[in-house]
């Protein structure tokens, strides 16, 4: 049994908290008074309360406290967040294994290489097709990890299963670009261009997906794995993904600021399309879809330009 601190008490963190806690002991640390008390109080995550948690999760808004006694320390926070909270975590960081939940680009950088930069230590990461509520009501996920193969052993459990991908730059490279692709995928089905349609930027974004992990060095297998091809087929899938929503609602005519306002909480893909655009140019890659996207959202291109 080993000592995890979750950072991060939105729906994915009381998610993985429900299941570490069944064979370890889990604090959380919280931004808001109002996820702590739901958490602490109610045992159940604010924002799906279906996610019921163990009496004995303690969620804390001090990360000197949440990392107390800590040996695993499992990041689930927004992307643009890491760095900061790495920052944070190096005040009272010793030497815990540090594990990366988080999805997403810091400009043209990986989130390891940020946690690298930070804390000095290279992290494990888990990516894969996990939502919040299939994993915190106990519904069988699979995910997959890279790094430290140990900790397969501490956090899995008969219904959260994880196997072990050695690719991690093709695995943190897909779980950030698929949230892209899911805006994408959803953006064109609302249009009603059509399912041939639909079905060529299923394939031709999760290409784009491989050619740009490929030019940061990851393997091109690793792009039709669990983590990889699994991952973004959920996503675009579930209906209820923000980025699915982001699509839908850019289909629509929404503003940038209106699809923020409406879905209501973070959008990975949206700040991930900015930092992969960069990639995309600096490498001279071919990658019309997202590249189309882009002009899109942020330049104010017509929305029938997706299909030129």
């Amino acid at each position: 049994m080993k000592n995890i601190t979750i950072i991060g008490s939105g729906s994915f963190g009381c998610a993985l908290a429900h299941v570490f806690s069944k064979n370890n002991n889990v604090k959380i640390w919280s931004y808001t008074k109002e996820e702590k008390e739901s958490i602490n109080n109610n045992h159940e995550c604010l924002y799906v309360k279906d996610i019921k948690l163990s009496n004995n999760v303690v969620c804390y808004d001090s990360i000197e406290e949440s990392l107390i006694d800590s040996d695993i320390v499992i990041l689930v926070v927004p992307s643009n967040s890491i760095r900061n909270m790495c920052i944070e975590i190096k005040k009272y960081y010793k030497n815990q294994q540090i594990v990366l939940a988080s999805k997403g680009l810091e400009n043209e950088k990986l989130l390891s290489e940020v946690v690298q930069e930070e804390l000095n230590v290279d992290p494990s990461v888990i990516i894969g097709p996990t939502f919040a509520k299939d994993v915190g009501t106990d519904k069988k996920s699979y995910i997959e990890l890279s790094g430290n193969k140990k900790l397969i052993d501490i956090l899995s459990t008969d219904n959260f299963i994880i196997k072990y991908n050695e690719d991690k730059i093709g695995l943190e490279v897909s779980g950030a670009l698929k949230n892209v692709i899911t805006i994408l995928y959803s953006f064109v089905e609302t249009m009603d261009f059509g399912m041939n349609y639909n079905s060529y930027c299923f394939i031709e974004g999760l290409n784009e997906i491989k050619k740009i992990g490929v030019s940061l060095g990851a393997k091109e297998n690793t792009f039709y794995s669990l983590g990889a091809l699994g991952d973004l087929f959920g996503t675009i899938k579930c209906k209820q993904s923000r980025n699915n929503q982001a699509g839908e609602l850019l289909a629509k005519g929404k503003s940038l600021d209106e699809i923020k306002k409406e879905v209501g909480t973070t959008i990975e893909g949206l700040d991930t399309l900015k930092s992969v655009i960069k990639i995309i140019e600096d490498k001279k890659l071919d990658c019309p879809l997202i590249t189309k996207l882009y002009s899109i959202i942020y330049n104010n291109e017509s929305k029938e330009s997706i299909i030129k």
